[in-house]
């Protein structure tokens, strides 16, 4: 265990590096939205397998309750027959310039998909990088019942109470390396009085390969697969592939990857923080899930 004075200093150089970060990447003049949800509850859809099965048995739990998706969404049945009112995209694929194999075309797909489906109120979630793109805009504006707005996903860290200064401000939040921090940062920031997680199953760690020559792949499973394979008339799988630098074309290292599997967990114990200081209650409803922060809750 470390001494208190090393996690102290730790602790204060985090937040202050939180605080450069915060003056330099964070957008103050941001409209926060209108709106709080503090007498009800709230459904965040992750993209795992296992959410393939949840709605088949567990339909019913989805009613009466506000519904949050992520990223590919759209692109599923289940969004036309859903209708979830909030949609969250925030990895920097979607909007800065894409090396990577294949993104720019799934950016569009995804774009069309929203424009051409969408038939009810749904508020978009973004970070506030993306005011920058102008193409995305351009699309999203054709539809008259999509509503977006930016967030600051600048990372924060260091003390828990300078911590939640920031995110209650919507000034940061904790590292998203994965969608779900964001979206679950977001339903906490709309005081939503209970918020619970499906198809969040982030089992990656049994999903690495390492092969003969050193190259690290992983098989990132999602509830849609199938449909997307037939959508696009082609095969569609979770084979094993590199993960990749940021926006770059650069394979990462095992190393790099369960740092950053790292930094999603320790995400979540922060939220779970944040959510007790707040006094919302949130749970895993998801089988098999690697997320330990949550309590978990079956039907």
């Amino acid at each position: 265990m470390k001494p208190r004075f090393y996690i102290f200093f730790e602790n204060l150089a985090a937040s202050l590096m939180s605080v450069v970060k915060i003056l330099i990447l964070t957008t103050f003049n941001l409209p926060k939205p209108p709106f709080s949800f503090p007498d009800k509850p709230c459904v965040l859809l992750g993209n795992g397998p296992s959410l393939k099965d949840f709605l088949h048995k567990h339909l019913s739990f989805l009613e009466n309750k506000e519904l949050m998706c992520v990223n590919l969404f759209v692109r599923t049945e289940e969004f036309t027959a859903l209708k979830p009112r909030f949609y969250i995209l925030i990895a920097p694929d979607f909007w800065t310039k894409e090396e990577k194999p294949g993104w720019r075309e799934e950016r569009y797909k995804l774009f069309d998909a929203l424009v051409e489906k969408t038939q009810w109120d749904l508020y978009l979630f973004v970070p506030a990088i993306a005011r920058k793109s102008k193409d995305w805009k351009a699309i999203i504006s054709q539809n008259k019942y999509i509503k977006v707005f930016y967030v600051n996903n600048t990372p924060v860290e260091g003390f828990t109470a300078v911590n939640h200064f920031f995110f209650k401000r919507w000034w940061g939040m904790p590292r998203p390396h994965n969608v779900l921090v964001a979206g679950l940062f977001i339903a906490l920031n709309l005081k939503f009085s209970d918020i619970y997680m499906a198809g969040a199953d982030h089992s990656w760690i049994k999903e690495l390969v390492v092969s003969n020559d050193n190259r690290v792949f992983l098989s990132q499973k999602h509830f849609y697969d199938h449909q997307l394979s037939q959508s696009d008339n082609k095969a569609y799988t979770p084979e094993a592939k590199p993960m990749y630098v940021g926006t770059t074309s650069r394979e990462r290292k095992l190393h790099e990857i369960l740092h950053k599997f790292y930094y999603s967990f320790r995400s979540y114990w922060e939220l779970k923080e944040y959510a007790n200081a707040l006094n919302i209650r949130v749970y895993n409803m998801t089988e098999g899930s690697y997320i330990d922060a949550f309590e978990r809750y079956y039907i």
